[in-house]
């Protein structure tokens, strides 16, 4: 797991300076030459798209989705723990329709050839992100269930 969630962390901060200094050089582009890059657009608008599937699955692992905290601040012990179970598994539920439908999304446009305007790559090399990134994130969530099954509430 140490090295998948290297894996993670690498694509997401590559991702994100790819983005920034894109956009930086489009900005200066537009201001100084009077004329901005569509391929830039287009190339960051794909960057973020891999940044926020694989970040949700780093989101899960670090407990950083926004959650009910106020529930969560009147329940205690086993129910709190049973609640925790069942947002995890409704997760887990959410992100398996995600994965079918993401490969599903993957291989409609794998069939259909269909490339970006800009790049000219296979937008199915963009929509792979989906199913990448909620396969990552049900490992995650599966990660975190089995914990929760260990630990022994707080009365």
């Amino acid at each position: 797991m140490k090295f998948i969630n290297k894996l993670e962390e690498n694509i997401i901060g590559i991702g994100l300076l790819g983005s920034v200094l894109l956009v930086f050089v489009n900005v200066l582009l537009r201001y100084i030459l009077n004329s901005s890059s569509t391929w830039i657009e287009e190339i960051v608008r794909y960057l973020i798209i891999w940044i926020t599937f694989i970040g949700s699955a780093v989101c899960f692992r670090n407990m950083s989705h926004m959650g009910i905290d106020l529930i969560f601040s009147f329940v205690k012990g086993g129910v709190k723990k049973a609640v925790e179970i069942y947002i995890i598994i409704a997760s887990i539920a959410f992100m398996s329709f995600l994965l079918k439908y993401g490969i599903d999304l993957f291989l409609f446009t794998q069939a259909s050839g269909q490339i970006t305007p800009a790049l000219g790559i296979k937008l199915h090399w963009i929509y792979i992100g989906i199913p990448f990134g909620a396969a990552l994130s049900i490992l995650e969530l599966a990660q975190l269930l089995f914990k929760k099954f260990k630990e022994v509430p707080a009365e």
